[in-house]
């Protein structure tokens, strides 16, 4: 399952459509580094390791900006952290190129596209958006 995120460049003002914020293709030469806002929530994601792992980065790239003296320190519910991510520009079809984060995770049993984009992402990408680019996966 890839992942999608809604990321944007700081002068676009063009709203996103379901699918993610559209980009130009020569955007794809210039990454760009920013950062998600995201919260520590039980049970699988109070600890810097399981976030870390979710956004595949390290405790110390999430501990530092997010002002948390240890890497191995526990977390409490709500706690807000800015994880670390690269967006880059991708071409989806002919007609479209969407800016995103593109993230591997492994669709659990159970999951949906929706439950995967509002509870373990909590919202940093829509269903859509993973349905976009993993168009021959069906979560079980």
């Amino acid at each position: 399952l890839f992942l999608f995120f809604l990321c944007c460049d700081s002068q676009a003002v063009i709203e996103p459509t379901t699918s993610g914020y559209t980009c130009s293709l020569n955007q794809t030469t210039s990454p760009c580094q920013t950062y998600v806002y995201y919260r520590a929530v039980a049970p699988d994601f109070l600890d810097l390791a399981s976030v870390g792992d979710l956004f595949s980065v390290s405790r110390l790239m999430i501990s530092n900006p997010s002002n948390i003296s240890s890497p191995s320190s526990p977390l409490v519910p709500f706690q807000s952290l800015f994880v670390p991510i690269q967006c880059s520009c991708n071409r989806i079809n002919s007609s479209m190129s969407i800016s995103y984060a593109g993230l591997n995770y492994t669709i659990k049993a159970g999951n949906t596209f929706y439950l995967v984009s509002t509870n373990q992402f909590q919202n940093l990408t829509s269903f859509q958006s993973v349905e976009v680019v993993n168009p021959t996966l069906v979560p079980t």
